[in-house]
C-alpha cells in the first residue's frame, strides 16, 4: 500500500488542519495580557455585538414547552427560571408556587410559540470561520452581501458555477490592480466544485484569464473542504515555488505548496477583523438557537493563542454561547503538551463558559474533496485527480498493513499508540474519518486501544466524527465498543447527489450518514455542521435528517438519499439537543428542561417536533436564553 503515502505532508481534515491558520504570527503574550487587551475593547465590541448577560427569574407559559429530557412528559403548560437555572416545571399553578421563593419574577406568555432547550452544535469550528469571513465569499451557498448569514445561507444556490466565481473575483482583481491599493493579494474562500452544476475544474490556466502575470496580482483560493488551493502564476512565484513545481501542480495546490503560499500572504490580511469575525461567528450562532457550541479542533490554529483568545472572549461575557470543544492532536508533541497543560471537563456543575473536554485526532480526508480514505477508487478520481494523493484517499497515519521503512519517516505513529496514550490518561477522544477504509481502520485502532488500557468507551463517550460511510459490520463493531457517531448530515443534503452521480455512486453513496440505524443499534448520535464546512443551523440539519432529500438534483421534487435512515422530528431534535449535549459532556448542564439544570433554552415561531412541519430551517428563532439571560432577540418578531 505505499503507493498510497507517497505524499511528505499528510492533508489532515478539512476542519482542523488549516495551513493557512498555522502562518499567523503567534505574539508571546500571557492570559493576563489577553485579558488587558481585550478587557480594553469590551466596550466597544458590546456596541458592535450587544447582548444581555442579565440573569432573569421569569415563568414561562401560553405555548408549547418540550422539555425534550430522557424520560417524562412530552410537553408541559410553565416552565420557571431564575439565577440562571430552571426551578420548576409543570401545571401553571405549581410553577408559580415553586417560584413564590424567587420573587419577583415576570410572567411570559409565549402567545402560542415553541419553548425547546437551546440548541448545540457538536463539532465545529470557530476560528477558521471567522477568518473566512474577510475573503471573498465563493460557497456554493447563498450569504447576504455583507458576508453575515441570512436567511438563504442555509440553502444551495442551484445556480452555482465557475462564471459566478469569476463574477466575484473581476472586481477585486480590478481594484488590487489600482495604483496605491492596499495589497496586491485577492483571497478567496468555498470554492467547491462538486457543487457546481457543471464540475468545473480549477488551475493557473483559468486564474491567469483572470488576472494574468503582467497584472502583478496573486490570486488565491482555498476550496471548502480546506483540503485543495488554487493559485494563479503570480501567487505562486511569489511564494517561491520554483519553475518546476510551478508547471507540475497547474495551480492545483495540496498542504504543503499551499503552507508555502500561506507564508507569503501579508498576515494583516490573515487576522484583518478577526476578533471582530470571531463575534460575528458567534452570534450568528445564538441567533440560529444555538446556546452551545463544541469546538472540534481548538487550538489547530494558533496552539494556546487561540485557546486563550477565546476563553477570555467567552468569560469577558462577549460570546453570547457557551464554548466547548476537543483539543487537535494530529502530533504527538501536541498532543502530549496539551495534555501536561490541561485537564478535560467532563462533570463540572458549574455555569461555565468555556470548557475543555478532549482530544481530537484526524484519521483522513474529505469524500466531497476526494481525499477520504477508500477500498476502491473515487468514481471519478480519473477526471478529476488531486495532486500528490491517490484515487482512494489518504490516511493520515500509518497502515498496519504497510510497514515500508518510507511511510515510517513520512506518517505519525498507528493511530492506536495515540489513542492508547489518550485513554490511559483518561481523555475523552473524537476520531475523524470519512472513508470506508479509514472507517475500519479506525475502529480496528479503538478497538485495539479499548483493550490495551481497558477504558471503557461508553463512559468516555468516544466519538467516531462525520461517519460518513457505514457498513452493516461497522455499525455493529461501534455499538458493541461503546462509541457514538456524530453525522455531517449536510453530506446528505447538499453533497447527495454529487455523492451518488459524480464521486461515489450508488452503493457507496446508500452507506452515507446512516442515522437511524445508528440509532436502532443502541447509540446515541448527534448531527452537526463542521461549519466552515456547511452553513450553521441545527434545525436545518434536524430537517435534513428528516427528510434526506438530495437538495442539489436538478429534479424539481428531490429525490431522497436511502428513506430507511431518514429519522423521526423527536430523534432529530434529541441528535441536536440532549444527545449531542451528551456527546460533549454537557448533558447534566444542558440539551433538556429540567430542573436544576442552565435555563438555556429557544423560543421558536413553530414547534420543529410538529410533523407537519416540514421546513425546519426556516423556522423563526424568536429568542435565545443562555444562563437565564436573553442573549439574542430576533428584530423582526419584536
Amino acid at each position: 500500500m505505499s503507493e498510497h503515502h507517497h505524499h511528505d505532508h499528510h492533508l489532515g481534515c478539512a476542519c482542523c488542519s488549516l495551513p493557512l491558520l498555522a502562518q499567523l504570527d503567534q505574539p508571546q503574550l500571557s492570559q493576563d495580557d489577553w485579558q488587558r487587551e481585550l478587557e480594553a475593547l469590551v466596550p466597544e465590541l458590546g456596541k458592535l455585538f450587544p447582548h444581555s448577560s442579565k440573569q432573569e427569574s421569569a415563568i414561562f407559559h401560553g405555548g408549547v414547552i418540550r422539555p425534550l429530557a430522557a424520560s417524562g412528559p412530552d410537553q408541559v403548560a410553565a416552565l420557571g427560571i431564575s439565577g440562571g437555572r430552571i426551578i420548576a416545571m409543570g401545571e401553571l399553578d405549581g410553577v408559580r408556587a415553586a417560584m413564590s421563593g424567587h420573587s419577583p419574577y415576570k410572567e411570559m406568555d409565549l402567545n402560542g410559540r415553541a419553548l425547546l432547550p437551546g440548541l448545540v452544535d457538536p463539532h465545529m469550528h470557530i476560528t477558521p470561520s471567522a477568518v473566512f469571513r474577510s475573503w471573498i465569499s465563493l460557497s456554493a451557498f447563498g450569504v447576504t452581501p455583507a458576508g453575515q448569514n441570512g436567511e438563504d445561507s442555509q440553502m444551495l444556490n442551484p445556480d452555482y458555477s465557475y462564471q459566478q466565481i469569476k463574477d466575484k473575483l473581476g472586481p477585486a482583481i480590478k481594484n488590487a490592480k489600482q495604483p496605491g491599493a492596499s495589497s496586491n493579494w485577492v483571497l478567496g474562500f468555498g470554492i467547491d466544485p462538486s457543487l457546481m452544476r457543471e464540475w468545473t475544474d480549477i488551475d493557473s490556466l483559468k486564474l491567469d484569464e483572470l488576472a494574468p502575470p503582467d497584472d502583478n496580482v496573486a490570486v488565491f483560493l482555498l476550496n471548502a473542504s480546506g483540503h485543495i488551493g488554487y493559485a494563479n502564476t503570480t501567487a505562486m512565484k511569489e511564494a517561491g515555488l520554483t519553475p518546476e513545481q510551478i508547471q507540475d501542480c497547474k495551480g492545483v495546490l495540496t498542504e504543503a505548496n499551499i503552507v508555502q503560499i500561506m507564508g507569503k500572504i501579508p498576515k494583516r490580511l490573515l487576522a484583518k477583523d478577526l476578533l471582530r469575525n470571531l463575534l460575528g461567528v458567534l452570534h450568528d450562532a445564538a441567533a440560529r438557537g444555538n446556546t452551545t457550541l463544541f469546538d472540534a479542533g481548538l487550538g489547530s490554529s494558533l496552539k494556546n493563542v487561540e485557546i486563550m483568545l477565546l476563553r477570555q472572549i467567552a468569560n469577558l461575557g462577549l460570546s453570547p454561547v457557551r464554548i466547548t470543544g476537543a483539543l487537535y492532536s494530529n502530533e504527538l508533541p501536541q498532543m502530549l503538551q496539551w495534555m501536561k497543560d490541561y485537564q478535560p471537563d467532563l462533570n463540572s456543575q458549574t455555569d461555565s463558559n468555556f470548557s475543555i473536554k478532549g482530544l481530537k485526532l484526524v484519521a483522513d480526508g474529505s469524500n466531497q474533496g476526494l481525499t477520504g480514505f477508500q477500498y476502491r477508487p473515487y468514481k471519478n478520481a480519473r477526471q478529476h485527480p488531486v495532486p500528490d494523493v491517490s484515487p482512494i484517499g489518504l490516511f493520515n497515519f500509518n497502515v498496519p498493513a504497510d510497514p515500508s521503512p518510507e511511510n515510517a519517516k513520512r506518517l505519525p505513529d498507528a493511530l492506536s499508540s495515540y489513542l492508547q496514550l489518550a485513554l490511559g490518561r483518561g481523555w475523552p477522544v473524537l476520531v475523524h474519518s470519512n472513508g470506508e477504509q479509514a472507517m475500519e481502520l479506525v475502529l480496528d485502532s479503538y478497538q485495539e486501544a479499548i483493550q490495551a488500557t481497558r477504558a471503557d468507551a461508553r463512559s468516555l463517550r468516544l466519538r467516531v466524527e462525520h461517519a460518513s460511510l457505514l457498513t452493516d459490520t461497522s455499525l455493529s463493531r461501534m455499538a458493541r465498543m461503546g462509541l457514538s457517531p456524530s453525522f455531517l448530515i449536510g453530506h446528505v443534503g447538499y453533497w447527495g447527489d454529487a455523492f451518488l452521480t459524480q464521486i461515489l455512486g450508488e452503493a457507496r453513496t446508500e452507506l452515507l450518514d446512516r442515522c437511524e440505524s445508528a440509532r436502532a443499534a443502541g447509540m446515541r448520535i448527534s448531527l452537526h455542521s463542521d461549519h466552515f464546512v456547511s452553513p450553521l443551523g441545527s434545525l436545518r440539519m434536524a430537517e435534513q435528517a428528516i427528510y434526506r432529500k438530495m437538495e442539489g438534483a436538478q429534479q424539481e421534487v428531490k429525490p431522497v438519499l436511502n428513506a430507511e435512515e431518514c429519522l423521526s422530528h423527536r430523534h432529530a431534535m434529541d441528535a441536536v439537543t440532549l444527545d449531542a449535549a451528551w456527546q460533549c459532556h454537557m448533558d447534566h448542564l444542558v440539551g433538556s428542561l429540567e430542573p436544576g439544570k442552565l435555563a438555556d433554552l429557544v423560543i421558536l415561531g413553530k414547534d420543529p417536533l410538529d410533523d407537519s412541519v416540514t421546513d425546519l430551517r426556516h423556522i423563526n428563532v424568536h429568542e435565545t436564553w443562555r444562563g437565564g439571560a436573553k442573549v439574542y432577540a430576533n428584530p423582526d418578531t419584536h
